[in-house]
């Protein structure tokens, strides 16, 4: 089986838009009767990156797991990506356009400083949103809030948020609801404290901040069934083989790992967890030649689509891990196209003809910037050679993590080796190729792309499905991008932990759902 089938059968693709997810909303609201196996003593998990703060307000999304013990989401979302009630029992859209949404709140849930979680509490969580600089914010803030009674919400926006179900869930921040009272008394404490209705709260006592987070069992969590630890203890491990080594040896039971792990962890006995979510390639910036780049001509950018490589860079630099694409969405997501498959096949001729009618039979210099993590620095020395192969020569700028990131969305750069992880349409049309997406610095534009994405924010699912194809197929015919490869994020867990479900739906299990193995 290839690795893009094999993808396909990775979960049933998750309903986008406003009709499926509203059903999905219509929840119980009786409390889950859980069944709570062995509580553990101590959880320990490594991960590479402290967070700036600890307010989900103010949270990059990429730290979130430094949020989950102590902060319960409106929404949860399941490894097959169904949606289920969190704090939230019913949710749904109330109009025919996307733009009023209801969120009917769960009874006798507290915070764990003692306030109360009612409507006027999440109205005050969501105001408290607006003023946050958490890169994901926008998938639901900027609204009108209001609570039409003690336990119900409404939120009115100008513009449609067809996503706003799976923008509120435990995958993101925004969706993690902060007490009232911590929001009104010490906003800044929140970058220190933590204030939730999640399992645990902050042992500030013992936390080290940028180095190791403690996290105590609350005594009066609304579910103890699911509290599984004692505690949770993050240890911040900026080296891969640290980590695996510190999994090894049996002083972290959970782990970030990555392409150069893995083998080392299956070989160990661990628990590999992974799903390809994530596609790493070219983004070709200057489509519209902002810069004076080549890249203005679609020959150009279709060239540099046929210059690459793809299985083999796939089958070298993944193995069984992941695959190759030509398209920014996982096959599980609605707007991929199968029939998009094979639409660059490598054919370093046909990229030498298309340079040649386009005005350039000796190739050109183009600068790229890139990071220096370890699967987009391997990706970039490949790139850089097979783009050399059809005479462009690529300056290549590598930079580590926030340097790559504000040079990559500076406005100087014709081109980004990215890795950006597969979304929904709508949200990747916000973040990674709309008119005002941080991963778009020059602002290109499509009135075709833009068009076809306010149809689908109204649009029924089925209607909506076929329209994210024809932007996923403008995408590529336009060549606004040369993804590579479907790679995924790997995690790590010892043997006394229970098996952990990750699926492409949901490739991150939240660090409350472990459990010690019985």
């Amino acid at each position: 089986m290839s690795h893009r089938a094999h993808s396909r059968l990775i979960g049933a693709a998750a309903a986008v838009t406003a009709a499926a997810l509203a059903l999905v909303g219509c929840a119980s609201s009786a409390q889950p009767e859980l069944e709570s196996g062995p509580r553990g003593g101590t959880l320990t998990v490594a991960l590479a990156a402290a967070p700036a703060s600890l307010d989900p307000a103010n949270m990059e999304q990429s730290t979130s797991p430094f949020a989950q013990p102590a902060y319960d989401a409106l929404i949860n979302v399941a490894p097959d990506g169904a949606l289920e009630p969190g704090l939230a029992t019913e949710w749904g859209f109330v109009d025919d356009q996307n733009k009023v949404f209801e969120i009917t709140l769960r009874e006798g849930v507290t915070f764990s400083d003692g306030a109360e979680l009612d409507a006027e509490a999440l109205v005050t969580n969501f105001e408290h949103l607006d003023t946050g600089k958490s890169n994901v914010a926008t998938l639901v803030n900027g609204g009108n809030y209001e609570a039409v009674d003690a336990d119900t919400v409404r939120i009115t926006w100008e513009t449609p948020h067809p996503l706003a179900p799976q923008a509120l869930t435990q995958r993101w921040v925004v969706g993690m609801v902060v007490s009232p009272d911590a929001i009104t008394d010490d906003p800044d404490g929140l970058a220190t404290e933590t204030a939730g209705a999640g399992p645990y709260v902050l042992d500030s006592a013992q936390t080290v901040a940028g180095s190791r987070y403690v996290y105590t069992a609350r005594d009066d969590y609304w579910d103890p069934a699911s509290q599984h630890w004692d505690e949770i203890v993050i240890i911040v491990m900026d080296n891969a083989e640290q980590r695996l080594n510190a999994l090894k040896t049996g002083e972290v039971d959970y782990a970030l790992g990555d392409l150069g792990t893995a083998g080392g962890a299956a070989d160990a006995g661990m628990q590999v967890l992974y799903a390809p979510t994530i596609f790493y390639g070219l983004s070709l910036l200057d489509r519209e030649g902002t810069l004076g780049s080549p890249l203005a001509d679609v020959r150009v950018r279709q060239a540099i689509n046929y210059a690459l490589d793809r299985e083999t860079i796939a089958s070298a630099l993944l193995g069984e891990y992941g695959f190759a694409t030509e398209q920014t969405v996982v096959p599980s997501e609605p707007g991929y196209v199968e029939a998009l498959e094979g639409t660059y096949a490598y054919d370093p001729e046909k990229a030498k003809e298309l340079l040649a009618d386009a005005g350039y039979p000796d190739g050109f210099t183009i600068p790229v910037i890139a990071s220096t993590s370890s699967t987009a620095a391997t990706l970039s020395q490949v790139i850089v050679e097979q783009l050399a192969a059809v005479g462009i020569t690529v300056q290549l700028d590598a930079r580590p993590g926030p340097d790559y990131f504000a040079a990559m969305t500076g406005g100087t750069f014709a081109a980004a080796v990215v890795g950006y992880g597969s979304q929904p349409m709508p949200m990747e049309y916000d973040g990674l190729f709309g008119p005002k997406a941080i991963f778009n610095p020059l602002g290109s534009t499509s009135s075709t792309i833009d068009d076809l994405m306010a149809k689908a924010l109204v649009a029924s699912e089925d209607e909506a499905a076929e329209l994210y194809q024809q932007i996923e197929t403008e995408l590529v015919e336009e060549a606004w991008f040369a993804p590579a490869v479907i790679a995924p994020v790997f995690y790590l867990a010892g043997e006394n932990l229970a098996p952990v479900s990750v699926s492409v739906e949901r490739p991150q299990a939240p660090l409350t759902e472990l459990a010690p193995a019985e």
